[in-house]
């Protein structure tokens, strides 16, 4: 699995703990421990999920964005169900797209180079 998955396992690890796959490596047994409890409970929305299985639409669904999402579509029916006639419904105001760069985690090495100012 960390062989076949390194890239999305260190992006998740990354993003949710701070740390990288080789200092869990570095504390034995015990990182190895945490590792696979980690690994055990990821979320839907994790970048080793999606790519475990590329197809589960449910990820997608899972992450905040999509929650807010949704709330603001029942905030609008509300709204439009207990307005009178005549009247506008308020609409719930929702983010502009932004701009994804980037799909997958970087080699380590290549995060410390961009990190230190080699980009």
């Amino acid at each position: 699995m960390i062989e076949e998955h390194d890239r999305a396992l260190e992006y998740d690890l990354m993003t949710r703990t701070g740390r990288t796959l080789s200092e869990y490596m570095e504390m034995g047994a015990a990182g190895k421990v945490a590792l696979l409890s980690f690994i055990g409970n990821l979320t839907p929305d994790s970048a080793l999920a999606r790519e475990l299985d590329p197809k589960d639409e449910f990820g997608a669904w899972y992450t905040t964005a999509k929650t807010n999402a949704i709330l603001a579509d029942l905030f609008d029916v509300f709204v439009q169900a207990n307005t009178k006639q005549g009247r506008k419904a308020a609409e719930y105001p929702r983010p502009k797209k932004h701009r994804v760069i980037g799909k997958d985690a970087i080699p380590i090495s290549e995060f410390w180079d961009w990190w230190n100012g080699k980009r």
